[in-house]
């Protein structure tokens, strides 16, 4: 105690001191506010023995210190990080390569305490901390050329990163068999963190001389290495467990189809998404159903394969990544093909198929989370839980797919679908695990109003049985839903929200759902008896959502403390932050308007022209983009103009929720825009690869759809101004799709250009 105690006042004044040196005033604050934490956690740790009488050995008394101790520990973590930054800004990165260097010794320590985990989930953590590594060494290599000052923050999240991957590693090390798998894995973390230090040390220099070209160069040598090794260190990993490595592969591939159909919702909810040639739903019925029984298959085996071996468990979680990356791409094809007139429908049957998608990343997750357990472990019963639920999605999928010619019953399918979809959502929610990231209040009580507008259309819809109503209403239900269910449990577990609040908000959450699903099977009802009595009972079952909403509206009340106020969002700054929006992507547009592909040696003339290419299309976006923006300023002035936005709006809450959405929604394509052509700048000249261009352009077609159905929500759809819109985005969508389809043209033909010559002499090939 006494020592403890005897750090705090030398490491207090030094603290200060260091403080009153960095530039930066909002630095200054973090660094002093980090200290007094430190400082709050040996105080916590000091009460914890008082109170424990003395005995440290008592169970209440030793987690009080443990926990003090963790928090210590945290609070170091992050002023070493603010210390590494402040220090990097001026080229100091000895820090930073020392904390490299004790990482990599301690792999070497003997053998660690008995590991909590199992091999895969520290297997899973490598893969996150590697590829985070590779992620930021490419970005380094980016911003060597355009923002070296930018090099210090990167060089310490590298540190970080490299920190955290080398605890893993030593576990994984140690219960990976055989043992030559744990001593690869060990080995080839270290090599990695080599490299790691000779990128930091680049990026220091770099930071001391920003315009030397041969330092740049040295720093995207020692990039392009980090990248190399964290292949190595991620095929050792794969070596151990070839099975569970295969799923996190397809969990990855799985999650990136969700996003690209949320993106292909928005077009077709914004009547965007057509047909290039004449065809019917007819000509893709039959590949669906095909495509939908093979996925069936590949859920067998993968169930089989947790209790199989690795070789098997790979195989499957390759074949399934494959196989509903080709029903989404069959589905698309279908929802165009029903065509714009009918947007509902085709976002219905995009759902069905999204469903299907989540499933399968839940069902893969639980595979590789099962894989080589015994079959009364708890996660073989989550897996059989979530192949049972991957069955029902595809057999509604099948279902969907065969109600969407038939107008009688495809109002009936959609709301069968969407309530077996809320119900999924509801299960997730009542998880234990943590979300992600947290919300605002504010945007938790954004999404309740959903509910309550989606409730409004359930009753209409109920009491008038129209086929199209019902299908709407579904559509609308799965969002709104989804979307408070979300919001609900990002803002209950907000560190500054109190367990009893967190409680009744999840609690309210569950109320509210189950209130609505009970409201969604009322009108199925209807559909089938509608008789007056069965229309009557949808009153009471709105009653009870509505009821639930004003428990859940207070509940955020409850969380916003008393520093909160309710922003007024005045309408008209909407034009204003659109026209700025298109400033900045002509301004994108005009920089890349300068780039010229770099120079190649004679023989290289082939990859000059998909250099050409790159360029073309990219300018071709960011034209696209320039054009979709004013487009929307010009809706928004025609709105104005007609009265239906006012500059000081009657209804003051809902014209200012949706001009939020449009200014946010310009934003996005300005960033993406101007992402884009950082990615294309970077790309032609060497300096990142084709992946970051095409997720640039993938960002680029999502803000966009974002920003048409913003526009759309209040526009005249028979006006010039929406007309000229929808011309606008399909332009830059087609843009974005050339753009993708040259990248990963070219990514493809790399890799089959990249040849390795095996050395024949004995040496040499040993060397080798």
């Amino acid at each position: 105690v006494t020592q403890l105690a005897g750090y705090f006042e030398p490491l207090i004044k030094a603290s200060v001191g260091v403080a009153s040196k960095l530039s930066d005033h909002q630095q200054q604050m973090t660094f002093l506010d980090q200290t007094k934490t430190l400082a709050e956690s040996a105080l916590q740790m000091l009460y914890a023995g008082k109170e424990g009488g003395g005995n440290p050995k008592a169970s209440h008394t030793h987690d009080a210190i443990a926990e003090a101790a963790q928090l210590m520990k945290e609070a170091v973590d992050d002023m070493m990080v603010t210390l590494n930054e402040a220090a990097s800004e001026v080229g100091m990165v000895g820090g930073m390569v020392e904390s490299i260097a004790e990482a990599m010794a301690k792999l070497d320590e003997g053998t660690p305490a008995e590991p909590e985990g199992s091999f895969v989930d520290y297997q899973t953590n490598m893969v996150k901390h590697s590829k985070a590594i590779a992620l930021t060494a490419q970005e380094m290599m980016t911003k060597s050329v355009t923002s070296p000052d930018e090099l210090g923050a990167l060089a310490s999240q590298v540190t970080v990163d490299y920190s955290h991957l080398a605890v893993q590693g030593r576990l994984a090390a140690h219960t990976a068999e055989p043992e030559e798998i744990g001593f690869q894995i060990k080995s080839r973390v270290q090599e990695l963190g080599h490299g790691c230090i000779f990128l930091v040390q680049k990026a220091g220099a770099l930071q001391i001389s920003p315009s030397d070209s041969f330092t740049k160069r040295e720093l995207i040598d020692c990039a392009r290495a980090v990248t190399e090794k964290v292949s190595l260190v991620l095929s050792a990993l794969q070596a151990g467990n070839k099975g569970t490595q295969a799923c996190i592969t397809a969990a990855s591939a799985v999650s990136g189809i969700i996003a690209d159909l949320d993106t292909t919702i928005m077009f077709a909810s914004a009547g965007t998404l057509n047909a290039e040639n004449d065809e019917s739903f007819a000509d893709h019925r039959e590949n669906i159903l095909k495509t939908a029984k093979a996925l069936v298959e590949d859920t067998k085996m993968l169930v089989s394969g947790a209790a199989s071996g690795q070789d098997k468990l790979a195989q499957a979680a390759q074949s399934s990544a494959k196989t509903i990356t080709q029903l989404t791409d069959v589905v698309k094809l279908g929802a165009a093909s029903i065509g714009s007139d009918d947007p509902e429908t085709q976002v219905v049957l995009i759902n069905a198929v999204k469903d299907v998608a989540k499933a399968l990343a839940e069902l893969i997750s639980a595979t590789k989370c099962a894989a080589g357990k015994a079959a009364d472990d708890p996660s073989m019963y989550q897996l059989k839980g979530a192949a049972k639920v991957m069955v029902t999605n595809v057999t509604s999928l099948l279902k969907t797919v065969k109600a969407v010619e038939d107008e009688a019953t495809r109002g009936t399918r959609a709301l069968e679908a969407t309530i077996e979809c809320i119900k999924q959502e509801m299960a997730l929610f009542q998880s234990k695990d943590a979300p992600n990231k947290t919300t605002t209040p504010e945007e938790f009580i954004r999404m309740t109003k959903g509910i309550t507008i989606a409730t409004a259309k359930a009753v209409a819809a109920g009491n008038s049985a129209h086929q199209e109503d019902i299908i709407h209403t579904a559509n609308l239900s799965r969002k709104a839903v989804s979307d408070m269910l979300t919001t609900c449990k990002q803002a209950a577990f907000h560190p500054e929200v109190s367990e009893e609040v967190k409680n009744r908000a999840l609690m309210f959450g569950v109320e509210c759902t189950a209130g609505y699903i009970d409201l969604l099977e009322q009108v199925l009802l209807v559909m089938q008896k509608p008789t007056a009595e069965q229309k009557q009972h949808l009153a009471a079952c709105s009653k009870r959502v509505a009821g639930a909403v004003t428990e859940l509206i207070q509940t955020a009340e409850a969380m916003k403390g008393t520093e909160w106020v309710d922003p007024e969002d005045p309408t008209v700054i909407a034009e204003t932050e659109l026209l700025g929006a298109a400033a900045s992507i002509e301004a994108a547009a005009k920089k890349l308007e300068q780039l010229k592909p770099r120079a190649k040696p004679k023989q290289a003339d082939e990859t000059l022209n998909f250099e050409e290419q790159i360029l073309e299309a990219a300018k071709s976006i960011a034209a696209a983009t320039s054009a979709l923006v004013k487009s929307a300023s010009a809706a928004q002035r025609e709105l104005v103009a007609q009265g239906k936005v006012g500059s000081i709006p009657a209804n003051a809450v809902d014209d200012g929720q949706w001009s939020q959405g449009l200014i946010s929604a310009a934003r996005m394509v300005a960033a993406a825009t101007s992402n884009l052509c950082e990615a294309a700048n970077a790309s032609v000249q060497g300096h990142a690869s084709e992946e970051k261009l095409i997720s640039s352009a993938k960002q680029v077609a999502a803000s966009t759809a974002q920003l048409l159905v913003a526009c759309k929500v209040k526009a005249d759809q028979d006006s010039e101004a929406m007309r000229r819109l929808q011309i606008a985005g399909n332009a830059v969508k087609k843009a974005s799709d050339n753009l993708v389809r040259a990248a990963q043209k070219a990514a493809f033909d790399k890799a089959d250009e990249d040849n390795v010559v095996v050395k024949t002499k004995f040496v040499g090939g040993i060397a080798q």
